[in-house]
């Protein structure tokens, strides 16, 4: 008989199938997707954002601070240039609309990554264990700031390294990462964990790690091909060395351990402590696991980094746990894959041009009351207005350094440490208000009105409320007073 030539194409294929694995990480997606669309509403985001836009204008990196009028000109290192000019470009083309979806984006991947990262779990319910506890710590963990994108590329490198990848994919995101947030060593220190780690438990020498780690420093050298040149390389180095005017900043204190996230955080520390030492004492996952749980107990800053190194640490933890494969597919599964394929489809449109979409949450800082001084003649840049950290991350964004200067914002690396101080002390009940306000010669005082300030304003016979709303005021001083 002869063959029949097309007898293989006549064959039927089954095509295409999802497994459990695909739709449990499309069901996770889905809540990244909720997560990184809500509005917009951090206060470093805004002076990234603005940043971006002065560059943009401009052709140019700031080099000197162009929205205080406390260190007006002081140098400055826009560490973060690179997301800066991302938010402002997308802004331009796309609305602040267009910063949302891609902050939903990096969200997502954030997602894929970690799932990625869960392997060592093998059954389904220990990788869904570790996956979700990291995605409901994300639900305050990831915001709008160029941190997220450190903590995508942290996840990476992690893939990188553990699937043994081609190493030379470091360099590109090394160098996007030394170019968009300082937290780029990071990467550097898991990678060296690791190589000692494997050389620890094996006594010879790590070669998937050791190449990862020169792939890894030629990355980071290569960020320092960018507009501000070493000045990036070195700027970790810059905030380890001003430590004193850090201090006294909420995220980089220890955790209190009583805010939900941290609380959340501590059951994946303890989780992933007890397992390790009971299943998994190598030192590939004791040395990242110390030297990561240590950094997040004494910054709440580093929990971020933390969770998503423990998130493999926690699935290696939960080895075997159950029976159930979530790797097999399965045509029935097509139904299921399908209508969250639509439903993520929907959670992105609806939340972008939905009737209750939201854009910029301002409720958080004083648009009303700004608004009111800059008609009246209060808020120019002639002015020595001051007010909250957050509210001058605001100003910036709202009005621009054309418009208006601050009197401190978020910026802590480069202010001085005096007035960083004198910041703090306004912010504390009982403090010598009147004396750090005269020495600042400030015009006019925006501030919350339910706060020790706020209420030292109402009451002092030197100052006049001149403007009242429901959460601030704003307070001139009396004439001879």
């Amino acid at each position: 008989m002869a063959d029949n030539p097309g007898s293989d194409e006549a064959t039927p294929r089954p095509g295409w199938a999802p497994t459990l694995d695909h739709i449990l990480v499309l069901g996770l997606v889905i809540v990244a997707l909720r997560i990184g669309l809500q509005p917009l509403v951090d206060n470093s985001f805004l002076t990234h954002l603005s940043t971006g836009r002065l560059i943009l204008d401009h052709g140019a990196i700031p080099r000197h601070d162009p929205y205080s009028w406390t260190a007006h000109g002081h140098p400055w290192t826009v560490q973060s240039w690179g997301a800066s000019v991302v938010y402002a470009g997308l802004e331009r083309w796309f609305g602040l609309a267009g910063i949302r979806v891609f902050n939903a984006g990096l969200m997502s991947a954030l997602v894929v990554v970690l799932w990625r990262l869960t392997a060592p779990a093998e059954r389904l319910v220990g990788r869904f264990l570790a996956t979700m506890l990291a995605v409901i710590l994300g639900a305050a963990l990831w915001t709008e700031r160029p941190l997220l994108f450190g903590a995508l590329f942290l996840a990476l490198v992690y893939l990188i390294v553990e699937e043994e990848r081609d190493p030379r994919w470091l360099v590109p995101i090394m160098w996007m990462w030394v170019n968009v947030h300082g937290s780029f060593p990071f990467a550097l220190g898991l990678v060296g964990m690791l190589a000692v780690g494997r050389f620890l438990d094996e006594r010879r020498l790590p070669r998937v790690e050791m190449r990862a780690l020169g792939w890894t420093a030629v990355g980071t050298l290569a960020g320092a091909l960018n507009p501000l040149g070493w000045r990036l390389l070195v700027f970790p180095l810059d905030l380890l060395s001003n430590r004193q005017a850090f201090s006294e900043i909420a995220e980089w204190q220890p955790p209190t351990w009583e805010r939900p996230v941290e609380k959340i955080f501590l059951i994946q520390l303890v989780l992933v402590v007890a397992l390790v030492l009971w299943r998994n004492r190598h030192w590939r996952t004791v040395l990242p696991m110390v030297v990561f749980a240590g950094l997040a107990v004494t910054s709440a800053r580093n929990l971020l980094q933390a969770s998503i190194v423990f998130t493999p640490l926690l699935a290696g933890g939960l080895h075997s746990l159950g029976s159930l494969r979530g790797d097999r597919p399965r045509p029935a599964f097509r139904g299921a894959f399908g209508a969250l394929v639509v439903l993520a489809g929907f959670v992105l449109v609806t939340g972008v041009t939905g009737a209750n979409a939201q854009n910029f949450d301002a409720s958080p800082y004083p648009r009303d009351a700004s608004h009111w001084m800059e008609e009246e003649g209060l808020l120019g840049v002639q002015n020595r207005v001051v007010s909250q950290d957050f509210v001058g991350n605001y100003l910036a964004f709202e009005f621009g350094p054309d418009r208006t200067r601050n009197f401190i914002d978020d910026r802590v690396d480069m202010f001085p440490v005096t007035l960083i101080q004198d910041y703090t002390k306004l912010l504390k009940p009982h403090g010598d208000y009147q004396a750090i306000l005269e020495r600042y010669r400030a015009t006019a005082v925006l501030w919350a009105r339910d706060s020790n300030l706020g209420r030292y304003l109402s009451s002092s016979p030197k100052w006049q409320v001149v403007h009242r709303d429901r959460v601030w005021l704003v307070a001139v001083p009396r004439s001879g007073g």
